[in-house]
This record gives C-alpha cells, structure tokens and sequence, in this order.
C-alpha cells in the first residue's frame, strides 16, 4: 500500500483526529519519560523528539483545515478552477473539486 492510497482513503476529520491522538500520545510519552529516566541527556533527547513530532502534527492539524476551507470554497463556487492541491506530511495530493457535488 503507498502513501498516496493511504491520504486519498482519509477523510479531513480523521486526519485532524489523528492528528490530536497522535499530539495526545507525545505529551503522554513526554510525561513518562520525564517520569522514569533518570539520565538527563536522555530526558533532553527525548523531550526534543516528542516535542517535535507533536509540533509537526498540530502544524499538519492547521494545513488540514486551510485545506478543507479551500475546497469548501471551491465546491460553493467563490474561486475557479477544477481542483486544489493540498500538502499531507510534505505530500502533494491533488482533490478534484469538480468530482465532488454541490
């Protein structure tokens, strides 16, 4: 199965849902971590790659929504063109907004 199978099965809300569970579960491992590790280097590296991943899936939660008002408008008919493109984890996917019924 490649990537772009996998973004054209998600609807808009279970990305941005999957995008606050994945959010959830950083701050949970975050909290673990710091928790149990003794090693502060380690603390300092995990806190960073926790960190990062939740930021990288609250910004991809934001281009989800930029996204779907863009096709909202389109399909309402405010702005031209046969379709939107759209970025999922750097991924362009292209959304034919003539396809999709009024």
């Amino acid at each position: 199965m490649d990537f772009q199978s996998i973004t054209s099965s998600l609807t808009v809300d279970q990305a941005k849902n999957g995008s606050l569970i994945a959010i959830a579960v950083c701050v949970l491992l975050l909290l673990i971590i710091l928790k149990f590790i003794s090693s502060v280097v380690t603390k300092i590296i995990f806190s960073i790659i926790l960190t990062a991943t939740g930021g990288i899936a609250f910004s991809q939660r934001a281009s989800l929504a930029d996204c779907a008002s863009k096709i909202s408008q389109q399909v309402q008919g405010n702005t031209n063109g046969p379709s939107v493109t759209c970025t999922f984890f750097g991924q362009d996917i292209a959304i034919d907004t003539q396809k999709i019924t009024k």
